[in-house]
C-alpha cells in the first residue's frame, strides 16, 4: 500500500514523502483520478504533520520528535508551497491555505 512506503508510523512522515508528494497533489486535483478521496486523505494527513512541532511543547516532541530530526516536515512544506495553485484545485473544504 502506498501509505505503507509514505509514512513511517501513525505519526511520522517518511523521507520520501517530499518526492512523491508533487505527484500526491496532482492526482487528487484531478477529479477524474478514481481513488481521489484516499489521496485527499493523505495529502491532508500530510499536510497536518508537515507543521513545525514547537521545541517548547514536551509532549509534541515526544510524539513528534523534533523539526531537526525530520527534515522531511520542511521539504514537504516547501513542496505545499510550490504546489499551492494544485492545492486550490482540491475540493472546497479539503484545506485551507493556512493550515499549509
Amino acid at each position: 500500500m502506498l501509505t505503507n512506503v509514505l509514512m513511517d508510523g501513525v505519526f511520522q512522515l517518511s523521507v520520501a514523502m517530499p518526492a512523491a508528494l508533487p505527484f500526491l497533489l496532482r492526482l487528487a486535483a484531478d477529479p477524474d483520478v478514481p481513488a481521489r478521496s484516499e489521496l485527499l486523505d493523505l495529502v491532508m494527513i500530510t499536510v497536518e504533520l508537515s507543521q513545525p512541532v514547537d521545541g517548547n511543547g514536551e509532549r509534541a516532541v515526544l510524539l513528534l520528535g523534533s523539526d531537526s530530526d525530520h527534515p522531511e516536515r520542511e521539504r514537504c512544506r516547501k513542496v505545499l508551497s510550490d504546489h499551492a495553485s494544485l492545492l486550490r484545485m482540491l475540493p472546497d473544504g479539503t484545506l485551507t491555505q493556512a493550515s499549509w
